[in-house]
Formats: structure tokens, sequence, C-alpha cells
């Protein structure tokens, strides 16, 4: 009854070869940081009796956990976590569509992830989960490092997914670098606010209590 009754959420949790990293040693990976606020995120919509789904993926989906509201579930999406993934790509289009197929009515889809992939694909599976009455956070994880670019001297800039390299001095690229993540962040914002997604930047040094509240400020937007 209570699963009938109460809100259905579905976590879409990005596990390409990008998010494991950190800028710093003392730092969780993007992955690692990702992890524990979905296995927060999924307790706190339990509590809450909320139905809460799973859906892990990379250039594939690696992992699709049906939502449930029971206590026990959350151990169910714990183990998932652990599954293997961290293949080369991401494929957000494809575990968007399979986090629709987990939802039978209007629910909740959270997706959280590095977004280094196409905009214009996901823009597209966006609007049409939106479409069928789906209310969509998108939790962009970013690590400090990514976000300003410190550090001096020579250093080599990869691409773990492409595999890219590109030798360049820090103080040459670091004015274009922020320039351009600022840029790529805006086109993010104004897509997804236009889709009627709901979107914030988080950052990996930042408390999970922040992260949290700007969830549960979408849930408490559904019925």
């Amino acid at each position: 009854f209570e699963e009938e009754t109460n809100l259905r959420a579905t976590l879409v949790l990005d596990v390409s070869r990008s998010m494991a990293w950190t800028g710093a040693p003392n730092r969780l990976t993007k992955l690692a940081y990702a992890e524990r606020l979905t296995a927060a995120l999924a307790l706190l919509l339990i509590r809450q009796r909320d139905a809460v789904g799973l859906v892990r993926y990379d250039e594939q989906v690696r992992s699709a956990v049906p939502p449930r509201a029971r206590t026990g579930h959350w151990r169910r999406l714990l183990a998932a976590l652990e599954e293997p993934g961290a293949g080369l790509a991401s494929s957000a289009p494809q575990a968007l569509t399979q986090a629709a197929r987990l939802i039978s009515r209007r629910g909740m889809i959270v997706l959280i992830s590095d977004l280094l992939m196409d905009a214009p694909d996901v823009e597209r599976a966006l609007k049409g989960l939106r479409a069928m009455g789906h209310d969509i956070t998108v939790l962009h994880i970013m690590d400090p490092a990514e976000r300003g670019l410190g550090g001096s001297g020579e250093a080599l800039f990869v691409d773990p997914e492409s595999d890219l390299r590109v030798p360049a001095s820090v103080a040459d690229v670091r004015t274009a670098y922020r320039k351009t993540v600022d840029e790529v962040i805006a086109e993010w914002r104004d897509m997804l606010t236009a889709s009627g997604v709901s979107y914030e930047v988080i950052l990996t040094d930042e408390s999970f209590g922040v992260p949290l509240r700007r969830a549960f400020a979408a849930r408490q937007r559904l019925p």
C-alpha cells in the first residue's frame, strides 16, 4: 500500500572513469563522494516511506534496482553501489530511459554526475522524462580543482575517458580554463532550467548536508 501511494524516486549515478578522480589525496574522488551522497539520499527517502530505486551507468547500464519503500531495501542499494563499473564513457540517455522504466507513474529522478558528456543527448532524454510528468534534479559533481585549476608549473592534462593528452603551463591556461568552465556550467544551467529541470553544482569538499537539502527541496514540490 505504501509503495503505491508514496513518492517513487530513482537515483541515476554516473560511475564512468572520469568520476574516479580527485584533485587532492585527502579528498574523496567524485565517485566516492557521489556514492555516499546517493546512499544518504536513498536512506532519507526510505525513512519517509518513499520508494527508491537506483540506476548506475557508464557506457552502459551497470545496475538497475527497482524502487522499493521497505527499510531493508537500503541494504540492496548499498550492495548495488559496490558492483563493477568505471567504464570509459558516460551514456546518460540510456540510463535515464532505464530509470523511467522503473517508475510506473509520475515520480522523481535525480541524476548525479560530473556531466562530462554531450549536452544535446542528455537534453533530449530529460525533455522526454519531463513530458512524462517526472520531476528531475541534476546534481553536477565537481572537484574544487576542476572548478578553479590551482597549482603551477608545467602539467600534462589528460582526459580520462578519451585518453587525450595535452602538455601545457598551468599559468598559461588557467584564465582560459576558468572561463571555459564558467561557460559550460552556464550552458548546463540554462539548458536544464529551460527544460524544467532543477540544477545544482556540488563540490566534493562541501558537507553532504548541502546537496541533500537541495535534493529534498525538489522532493517537496511533489505531492
